[in-house]
């Protein structure tokens, strides 16, 4: 097992040392709101995007919990360079009240750098670079239909794709999910995936040019929940997790949430 594990990182770090990429829009926050005309639904959304642009910006979605950040948020309107509304309806004719005053919108903002940096100073975070480490994502599912290996190629998986890649915009994460067409299944088994170790999972790396793997198990529990077992490699030893039974979203967000606390302490 450990001499596995060895030629894993022996694989990745042939890569790794090369392949970070830079992060857009990481002063962007987004938020939904009710109206382009209601100044406390703006301000809502304002400091609903500043908590967002925060946690990309460290890494660490802990800062959305700390005890002062609400006296940082009471300012938030302060901070903005730009906003900007996209009606989420547009192009369906308005033809009521509800098409009006109640029209809802994607609020966009986008916060002067010096000042996000400041707040994560004073709450005691520190900003992880913008140049980040690419993450490969290999989650393998076993459910009453079988297992599978979540691909953008994958019939299956939809909903933990779609999840992965949200999560992963939300927390600045560059996410690499891997085809999972024919060649890529059948080189590829659950144990490996659960094992988190040999040449198939290290060969997938490569090609993918990925910095670190995260390789993640996921099993339907009887009562229709997710037992998942995450296990990140990039520098030095495997760290290891496990999400007890809950909904796949929810341990999607555990996985991807402790990883960038990972990367991001190390950078």
């Amino acid at each position: 097992m450990a001499r596995l594990i060895l030629v894993f990182f022996v694989l990745l770090a042939a890569v790794a040392p090369v392949r970070a990429e830079a992060v857009p829009d990481l002063m962007r926050g987004e938020a939904i709101v009710t109206g382009r005309d209601n100044p406390e639904e703006r301000a809502r959304g304002v400091r609903l995007a500043l908590t967002q642009v925060l946690v990309k910006v460290c890494g660490d979605d802990r800062v959305a919990e700390h005890p002062q950040l609400p006296r940082h948020l009471a300012n938030a309107e302060a901070l903005v360079r730009q906003i900007e509304y996209e009606d989420r309806k547009k192009g369906v004719q308005i033809s009521d009240e509800q098409g009006t005053r109640d029209r809802s919108y994607h609020l966009r903002v986008d916060f002067d750098p010096d000042q996000v940096h400041a707040i994560l100073d004073a709450l005691g975070f520190h900003s992880w670079r913008a140049d980040r480490p690419r993450l490969l994502v290999v989650l393998s599912v076993s459910d009453d239909r079988g297992q599978f290996v979540v691909g953008t190629e994958a019939e299956r998986g939809v909903g933990q794709r779609e999840t992965l890649a949200l999560d992963a915009h939300r927390r600045g994460l560059v996410l690499v999910i891997p085809k999972m067409d024919r060649v890529e299944a059948l080189a590829l088994s659950h144990r490996e995936v659960a094992e988190a170790h040999g040449g198939a999972l290290g060969a997938l790396a490569m090609s993918y040019e990925a910095d670190a793997v995260l390789a993640g198990t996921m099993s339907m529990t009887g009562a229709g929940y997710w037992s998942t077992d995450w296990t990140l490699m990039a520098d030095g030893m495997p760290e290891r997790w496990h999400v007890p039974a809950t909904t796949f979203d929810r341990a999607i967000a555990v996985g991807l949430g402790e990883t960038a606390r990972v990367l991001s302490a190390g950078q």
